[in-house]
């Protein structure tokens, strides 16, 4: 699941040292450096005092290292277990293909072992699934469930996959990782792109992080777009559109992280290109900085380098790629969002610090981004289909390289490699598949009806080079954090909460109210929603203008709207709306329990909650037509999508869980049952005994 930005371009915000607060620090330094020389001068004639110290703190360090070697955890592993995860690999889609022949790797990895169909979190979304996958454990264990999060004391959104404050990413899954695990037990590990994941953290191997790694501006992507094309009244919801006069010569800026200083308002620092743009040619040159070359349409530019000077003795060096949508009637260029260099990042993306750049040395630049595919460009028409479909087969072949030089000099431990170009591609390509989906297109290319198709086939080969690189005794994981379906009708939340009497706006006669909850009256709203399908009720002592008593009203007011959401129903199609309605207590326990939503909706197939519900706006109608681009989905009750699971060893289990892996991987490397007891998994191994 790819979503949008809060704030497009707020992201965060680097210091800047100003030439003032060099002279100060000039001074201070003069003033230690006198109080250092005074501390010289007495152990100089002290020599005895600092011979004993110098003995206290080697004894100290010999003590230290004694204990943290007793501590640690011995577990001999000899084998490889290789993971792979497919984002979004549907068994309604997998199933059929097998059967077909299509899939012959799957088919042959079936048989030598097993298959089941995986179940999922509850939320359906990505980032809480992947975190259950790592740590076996719920989300209110992980701190990991929804993508949109608010504070109660503030109503203020923001996202939950990166947390970066005063210039310092901090991690955001509290639980432990079956890679921390390992690691303790020093066997080898390495963990490429998994989702949630930014910082990396310390393994006995190395990690890249993966969903979370923000663009250079901090957000989960931004694009630019450059226009001489009048801008229209819709607002794009994930890039900049930037309007141009159409001329020989245009010179455009480059947009980069944001300085702030002690005297101004912080702004973007900006790099100026310039584009030469020669009449009845369909190229443009571009150049600035150290960069000049040709671009020509409906062409993707190779890897490009830039660097933004973001004050004394600091830079942000980033890369990015263009495309040339026309150059007639209009001008119009994208520019993909701008990724940190594998080479230099702002922040560190992988462990060790050095270990990006050790990739991009062997298999080029690549995207570091945590969610490289701009669905957004498509869903709000400035790119079309075939340039991202051109996106997610570099993406797919930079992911198959890293996973291939892995593998090279792979003899032992553990190998995660995630792959989600697979998600990506059924949220945009579904509804070339489905003819009840309003934006179906019956004579619409055979590529792009094949999209999804192919995309199984091509993990299909992943399976199979990964396969000829095993022996004996060695163990192959392959799963989905969930399955997939179409998104025909998007539900708003809030208006429904509107509708029934539990939230208000300001303006009781508005049409509707705007997005981040801006326009809700809060002294008359006993309940909002937010993200996709959550549900708060605004609870007194909790939110900052709650009104719902804690206790026995808070608990009453849930069941009501429980009972009524249950009602929910669409009159175009004769069809309810939600599945099932699950209260906080019921699916989430754990430490983080008491952040998660009061409700949580289990939508039907072809019913999802709309954009504007999880951002917190609260439009006029119910329910309205899909009409994005963005068509295929799984947001929908876990019992409806759940992912899958194949290995080269005995599945035991029926009904396997995501929760199920890291047991598993900790049994396999040899971790006993009271590890499992003692760090509250949720799960437990699937595989049999050898």
């Amino acid at each position: 699941m790819f979503f949008a930005y809060i704030d497009p371009g707020t992201g965060f915000t680097v210091f800047s040292l100003g030439g003032w607060l060099v002279a100060v620090f000039l001074g201070f330094l003069g003033v230690f450096l006198a109080f250092f020389k005074k501390i010289f001068k007495f152990l100089k004639n002290n020599k005895k005092f600092l011979i004993i110290c110098v003995l206290f703190v080697i004894i100290l360090s010999l003590i230290t290292i004694g204990v943290i070697m007793t501590n640690k955890k011995e577990v001999k592993f000899n084998k490889k277990i290789i993971i792979l995860g497919f984002d979004g690999l549907s068994p309604n889609i997998i199933e059929p293909m097998m059967n077909e022949g299509k899939l012959p790797n799957f088919s042959r990895l079936k048989d030598k072992g097993s298959y089941r169909r995986l179940s999922t979190t509850n939320p359906t979304q990505s980032p809480v699934a992947w975190s259950g996958f790592a740590t076996g454990q719920n989300p209110g264990k992980t701190g990991i469930f929804d993508f949109i999060v608010r504070d109660p004391k503030t109503y203020q959104l923001n996202l939950s996959l990166s947390n970066i404050n005063s210039g310092k990413a901090s991690r955001v899954v509290k639980s432990k990782c079956f890679w921390q695990y390992s690691s303790e037990a020093g066997i080898p590990t390495t963990i490429i792109t998994c989702p949630v994941t930014f910082p990396p953290d310390k393994v006995t191997g190395r990690m890249l992080s993966g969903m979370g790694v923000t663009d250079i501006i901090g957000t989960e992507g931004t694009f630019s777009f450059y226009t001489s094309e009048p801008l229209s009244d819709g607002k794009d919801t994930g890039g900049k559109v930037f309007v141009v006069k159409k001329s020989p010569i245009m010179v455009m800026n480059l947009i980069g992280p944001r300085v702030a200083t002690p005297i101004g308002k912080p702004d973007n620092v900006k790099v100026s290109f310039k584009v030469v743009l020669e009449k009845g040619k369909d190229s443009i040159f571009i150049e600035y900085q150290k960069n000049k070359f040709e671009l020509k349409k409906s062409q993707w530019s190779e890897w490009k380098d830039v660097i933004f000077k973001l004050g004394l003795f600091k830079r942000a060096k980033g890369i990015l790629r263009f495309y040339l949508v026309e150059t007639e009637p209009e001008f119009k260029l994208y520019l993909s969002p701008i990724n940190f260099d594998p080479r230099e990042p702002l922040f560190q993306i992988s462990y060790p610090p050095n270990y990006s750049k050790e990739l991009a040395d062997n298999i080029g630049l690549y995207y570091t981004q945590g969610m490289p595919i701009d669905t957004w460009a498509v869903n709000e028409k400035r790119l079309s289909e075939k340039p991202l479909l051109e996106q997610v087969n570099e993406v797919a072949r930079e992911k198959k390289m890293m996973l291939d030089f892995e593998l090279s000099r792979f003899n032992k431990g553990i190998l995660f490699c995630y792959f989600g170009d697979t998600d990506v591609v059924q949220h945009m390509f579904w509804r070339y598949n489905d003819p009840g989906h309003p934006l179906y297109e019956e004579n619409a290319p055979l590529e792009y009806k094949e999209a999804i198709r192919n995309c199984y086939k091509r993990m299909d080969d992943v399976l199979g080079s990964v396969m000829q690189k095993t022996g004996e005794g060695d163990t192959i994981i392959v799963l989905s954090d969930h399955g997939f379906d179409t998104f025909r009708r998007a539900a708003h939340i809030n208006s429904w909460l509107r509708k029934n009497g539990y939230l208000e706006l300001k303006n009781r006669n508005a049409e509707s109210g705007s997005e981040l909850l801006a326009d809700i009256d809060w002294s008359k709203t006993k309940a909002y929603s937010i993200g996709f399908g959550a549900i708060y009720i605004n609870q007194e002592g909790r939110e900052r203008n709650g009104i719902v008593k804690p206790g026995a009203e808070t608990e009453s007011l849930k069941e009501e709207i429980s009972e009524k959401l249950k009602g929910f129903f669409d009159d175009k199609y004769k069809s309810p709306v939600i599945n099932k309605v699950y209260k906080r207590e019921d699916i989430f326990w754990g430490d983080y329990a008491g952040q998660t939503p009061d409700l949580y909706i289990g939508f039907n197939i072809g019913y999802r909650a709309s954009w504007q519900s999880a951002l917190g706006g609260v439009p006029g109608e119910l329910i309205e037509d899909n009409l994005k681009k963005w068509s295929g989905d799984h947001l929908y009750d876990p019992n409806l999508v759940p992912g899958i699971v194949f290995s080269n060893r005995k599945i035991i289990k029926d009904k396997p869980s995501i929760y199920d892996i890291t047991p598993t991987v900790l049994k396999v490397i040899g971790y006993d049952e009271e590890t499992f007891k003692r760090s509250n998994l949720d799960g437990s191994s699937f595989f049999e005994e050898k």
